[in-house]
């Protein structure tokens, strides 16, 4: 009896231990929702610019408020997505080959318990199959956002700040050796405190205000216009 109580632990801690090494991807139902959206808006316009990521980019709503000359701007954030999430709509947008693509994820990945490295790879992966199925769309990826734990504590990035820099800098360096535009949003939007978004800007200790989002549409105005 022991010994089989035994082996039943020792067949627990193994699965637990499979599962924290491989990183399974669930849709949640706002992503379906969103997917099933995308799916019935169909064909992306000629030429379009792609806003490409998690809650930050849907929550940015219409883009094209802040830039009114601009080619049309196609929001494609969703909440709480994920790079495998992701990776698993580009088919909605790739072979309609944008004009641009600001891409962003990587906070929801830290949330979820993944590590630096395994978020730096996810990431990795969705820019390179951007880059290798759409050679002449002009790819930018954008850093990761500060947080501000004054305002609000998201309890499963709580400590974190470390790790999104961290992962900031990897993702910084990869783009310089391939020679991909990196945008740095999580400077621009710091505040007094190193570390801490700046309270005007976050609303939740995670998420932007209208203010925040005027900051990172001047942050990547020039990129939007060249």
């Amino acid at each position: 009896m022991k010994q089989q109580i035994l082996f039943s632990l020792i067949l627990f801690i193994t699965s637990l231990s499979l599962q924290a090494q491989n990183i399974i991807y669930h849709g949640a139902k706002h992503y379906n929702i969103k997917v099933e959206q995308f799916k019935k808006e169909g064909t992306l316009p000629k030429d379009a610019i792609i806003m490409l990521g998690d809650s930050h980019s849907e929550y940015g709503a219409d883009w094209n408020r802040f830039f009114p000359n601009a080619k049309r701007i196609i929001n494609r954030g969703v909440i709480g997505d994920d790079s495998q999430g992701i990776g698993k709509r580009l088919y909605q947008i790739l072979p309609y080959k944008p004009h641009k693509i600001f891409f962003e994820c990587g906070t929801n990945e830290l949330s979820h318990g993944w590590s630096v490295e395994q978020t730096f790879k996810g990431i990795i992966n969705i820019i390179e199959t951007i880059r290798k199925s759409c050679p002449n769309t002009r790819l930018y990826v954008q850093s990761l956002l500060p947080l501000n734990k004054e305002i609000g504590i998201w309890k499963l990035l709580q400590n974190k700040d470390d790790m999104i820099i961290s992962l900031n800098k990897k993702i910084e360096n990869y783009c310089y050796k391939n020679k991909i535009t990196f945008i740095d949003l999580y400077h621009p939007l710091l505040g007094v405190n190193p570390k801490e978004m700046r309270r005007d800007y976050c609303r939740d200790g995670l998420h932007l205000t209208h203010k925040g989002y005027e900051c990172w549409a001047d942050i990547i105005r020039p990129y939007i216009y060249e």
